[in-house]
């Protein structure tokens, strides 16, 4: 099978009290879901995959369904079929096709409109060349959780409904500012950090929509992010400072068109900033 990664590239929006760039618990923290096993046998979807699957990646290649109460490191949301109109040409125009439906998904399925403000993401799933020139055409949307060094966690139980109580285990916390120039480094809270991604994820758009102008966000949800942060810590707190990411204007058709926002600090921490 072919699988790309849900990127989280993000254009700096907004740096309150800071320099302009250019650009995780809600409430009562859930504890982590440990669902009982199961094996989806949904009739919805298409392809070997259907909603509810576990699979795990065996190093040798391919993918595999297995029970749930064995650990894996991915669950289906969604499958489908492709349009009949998609070209030959492989592999399929999936970043654009795909992956806006499979962001589309997760908030039904995790039960939140946060899940950006979560470690828990989406990949793209479809043929491998051999079944592509078989004829086949689905999709399959994997849901996984980004745990230390950015590998996928291996996991048993379902993730369905995993942010109903809000972020709990799963808050997006990273080991730097919310856009740094060195990598990506995403961390649970409960490791040291700088930056805490807080509820009150902005939907900016649809991906049919044109792009908003970054200026324009800049200018438009500095607001919303200083409410949210102030909200999430209680009130303002010394040494923390909202900031937020949204979309780069290239990765908005990809279904990338949301605001997430962040409290900062200057020093790392450990454990959640609303404690201190």
């Amino acid at each position: 099978m072919r699988m790309v990664t849900a990127r989280r590239r993000r254009y700096p929006v907004v740096l309150l009290l800071l320099v302009l760039l250019g650009g995780c618990t809600s409430g009562h923290p859930a504890p982590r879901r440990t669902a009982p096993s199961r094996t989806s046998s949904s009739p919805v979807g298409a392809g070997p995959y259907r909603q509810g699957d576990c699979v795990e990646l065996p190093a040798k290649g391919g993918a595999a369904k297995i029970g749930c109460d064995q650990p894996h490191e991915y669950e289906v949301t969604r499958s489908g079929r492709l349009p009949a109109n998609v070209s030959t040409k492989y592999p399929p125009p999936v970043s654009t096709m795909v992956r806006p439906i499979c962001r589309n998904t997760l908030p039904a399925y995790l039960r939140s409109a946060d899940a950006d403000a979560s470690r828990l993401e989406t990949v793209s799933f479809w043929p491998t060349q051999a079944q592509w020139n078989n004829g086949d055409r689905w999709f399959a949307c994997l849901l996984t959780e980004r745990g230390m060094d950015n590998e996928p966690v291996p996991r048993t139980g379902t993730l369905a409904g995993a942010l109903a109580n809000g972020l709990g285990a799963f808050q997006r916390c990273q080991v730097d500012k919310p856009l740094t120039d060195g990598p990506l480094r995403v961390v649970p809270c409960d490791r040291p950090h700088r930056s805490e991604a807080v509820p009150g994820v902005l939907v900016l758009g649809k991906p049919t929509d044109p792009p908003p102008d970054p200026m324009d966000m800049v200018k438009r949800y500095v607001d919303h992010c200083t409410k949210a942060v102030n909200a999430y810590l209680g009130g303002e707190k010394p040494g923390v400072t909202p900031s937020s990411v949204g979309p780069l204007p290239q990765d908005w058709p990809t279904g990338t068109n949301t605001l997430v926002c962040f409290a900062v600090t200057k020093t790392a921490v450990t454990g959640s900033l609303r404690d201190r």
